[in-house]
């Protein structure tokens, strides 16, 4: 019985994310500021802090950093992204650990006039009270998470925009 309570509470508690983005700009400038993660806080509103957490010069397999997020909600989720395949500039996968855990893989797309972001991300939440309160509130979750998403993107249009005008 306690074998399917949890194998339920782990079910409800996953979640998946497809999204796409089309950006008016070439694939090589979106991939290098993409890979530029220190500078993800000027554009990305619901990133309160990004850190390497080995030594590295340029973001490539193997690598880990640490992101602290937050959202609408009156809560911080802090996640270690391991880099687990990278090929320029094309993809980058990774498995995060932290207040979330799961993978994600990032692919870009040169399209005729633009490139394209296919961002999937596959996660579930590791600290209790958001396993326990998924029944009531996961919509909820899901609404934050997209909130944040929108705001990530349109930041990241804005400041592409600015490095095709210079």
């Amino acid at each position: 019985m306690m074998r399917y309570c949890k194998n339920i509470l782990n079910r409800k508690n996953q979640y998946t994310f497809d999204n796409y983005w089309e950006i008016d700009a070439p694939l090589t400038v979106i991939w290098k500021e993409l890979m530029d993660y220190q500078k993800w806080p000027a554009w990305c509103v619901g990133l309160e802090s990004v850190e390497k957490l080995d030594v590295f010069e340029n973001l490539q397999k193997g690598n880990t950093i640490r992101s602290s997020w937050r959202g609408s909600l009156p809560y911080t989720i802090t996640i270690d992204a391991l880099i687990t395949d990278f090929i320029h500039p094309s993809s980058l996968s990774f498995s995060v650990t932290g207040d979330l855990s799961g993978e994600g893989v990032c692919y870009l797309l040169c399209s005729r006039e633009n490139s394209v972001i296919h961002f999937t991300w596959n996660v579930s939440p590791t600290k209790p009270w958001m396993k326990l309160g998924a029944f009531l509130v996961k919509p909820v979750f899901i609404e934050n998470h997209n909130h944040i998403l929108e705001q990530t993107i349109a930041g990241f249009t804005r400041m592409v925009a600015t490095k095709k005008l210079s």
